[in-house]
C-alpha cells in the first residue's frame, strides 16, 4: 500500500480572544478559540479530498494549517514524507513550491497592479525556475491550460470576470508545479455554471499533472462532483470521512444527514431525508461537553453530553464519531 501524499494527525490549533467588558478596547481574561480540535486525516496521490461543514466550523484554517500560512498549535503534518514542523525558514520557502493555494476571492487574491502574466510568473520568478524568456513561455502555457487566452498576458485583473479571475487563480497556483493544492471555497463565489466549468477545470488538471487536492466547501453538491472521499467538519472535531459514493448515498452520523438534506433538489415531491439543522453553532470558546453536536442533534441522550464519541469504523469504510451510527 501507497504511502499517502498528506497524512495529517492530531492537529490542534486555537487562538486567544478577549472577553469584551464593553469598554471599547478594554477586556477580560483572554479565552481560547478552538478552531481545529484533533484533527486526523490523509489524502493519496493525485485524489481529492473534500471537507465540508458550516461557515466557522474550521474548514479554511485545516486548509491554511496545512500549508504553515498560520503555525499550528500541535499535532502533525506531513507532505511528500516531509514534516512541516521540522522546516525551518529556507526548508520551508522551497517547500512552497510543492505546495500551494487557490482563494476563494479571485479578485482580492490578485495584485491589481500587475499584470496577470507577471503574477503567474511571480512564484517561478521567486523559485528560481527558468530565465525570464521560460518564465513568460511557461505563463502562456498555463494560460492556455486553463483555458484563457495567452494574448491575456498584458492585462490586468480588473479587465476579467469572476470566474476567469478563479482561471488566472489557479494557473498562478500551478506555475510552481505543486504536488498538492488546497482549493479554498475557490466556486463559492461564483455562478452555478460557471462553478461547473471550474470544477471540471480542475478535474482535467488533476488528471493531467497528477496533482492532489484539499477541496474545501460548504456546497455538498459541488463536493460530489470532486472528491473521491469527503471529511464532514462541525466545530473544530471531523464527524465523518467515508468514500463519496457511500456518504452521500447513506450517511451515518446525524450532522451528515442534515446537510445532505439541507442540498436543494429541483425534484416534484422530493421529501427530505433528515429533518434540517436547527440552532446556531455554539460558541467554540465554550464547546459543549462530550458530543459537540448533541445541542442540535434529534437522537442526543445523556450519554452524548457525558463522553466524547471516538471516530470508529462502519460499513463501506466510513468513519464517523457518533455513539449511536450503525
Amino acid at each position: 500500500m501507497s504511502t499517502p501524499l498528506v497524512e495529517v494527525s492530531d492537529l490542534r490549533k486555537s487562538f486567544a480572544v478577549r472577553k469584551s467588558l464593553g469598554f471599547g478596547w478594554l477586556g477580560g481574561p483572554a479565552a481560547q478559540v478552538k478552531a481545529v480540535d484533533g484533527v486526523s486525516f490523509d489524502i493519496d496521490n493525485a485524489e481529492t479530498l473534500g471537507l465540508v461543514g458550516e461557515s466557522g466550523c474550521g474548514k479554511t484554517t485545516v486548509g491554511r494549517l496545512l500549508l504553515r500560512l498560520i503555525e499550528p498549535g500541535s499535532g502533525s503534518i506531513r507532505i511528500g514524507g516531509e514534516s512541516l514542523s521540522a522546516l525551518d525558514s529556507s526548508a520551508l520557502r522551497r517547500f512552497r513550491r510543492t505546495a500551494q493555494i487557490v482563494f476563494q476571492d479571485p479578485f482580492g487574491s490578485l495584485d491589481p497592479r500587475m499584470t496577470i502574466g507577471r503574477s503567474i510568473e511571480e512564484p517561478m520568478k521567486i523559485h528560481a525556475l527558468f530565465d525570464r524568456a521560460g518564465r513568460r513561455a511557461r505563463a502562456a502555457e498555463l494560460l492556455e491550460m486553463v483555458g484563457l487566452s495567452p494574448s491575456y498576458a498584458g492585462r490586468y485583473p480588473h479587465e476579467f470576470s469572476g470566474g476567469q479571475r478563479q482561471r488566472i487563480g489557479i494557473a498562478r497556483a500551478l506555475s510552481s508545479a505543486p504536488q498538492f493544492v488546497v482549493c479554498d471555497e475557490v466556486v463559492s463565489a461564483l455562478d452555478v455554471s460557471v462553478q461547473a466549468q471550474i470544477v471540471n477545470l480542475l478535474k482535467d488538471l488533476q488528471h493531467k499533472l497528477g496533482v492532489s487536492y484539499l477541496f474545501i466547501a460548504h456546497d455538498l453538491s459541488v463536493v460530489r462532483q470532486i472528491a473521491a472521499r469527503v471529511v464532514v467538519m462541525y466545530l473544530g472535531k471531523l464527524v465523518e470521512i467515508g468514500p463519496t459514493a457511500a456518504l452521500y448515498r447513506s450517511p451515518r452520523h446525524p450532522y451528515t444527514k442534515a446537510l445532505l438534506a439541507a442540498v436543494p433538489r429541483a425534484m416534484p415531491g422530493y421529501v427530505r431525508r433528515a429533518p434540517p439543522l436547527v440552532g446556531d453553532i455554539p460558541s467554540p470558546i465554550d464547546p459543549p461537553s462530550g458530543c459537540r453536536f448533541r445541542t442540535r442533534c434529534p437522537i442526543a441522550t445523556p450519554l452524548c453530553a457525558e463522553r466524547e464519541p471516538p471516530l470508529r469504523e462502519l460499513a463501506d469504510r466510513q468513519l464517523v464519531a457518533c455513539h449511536h451510527a450503525a
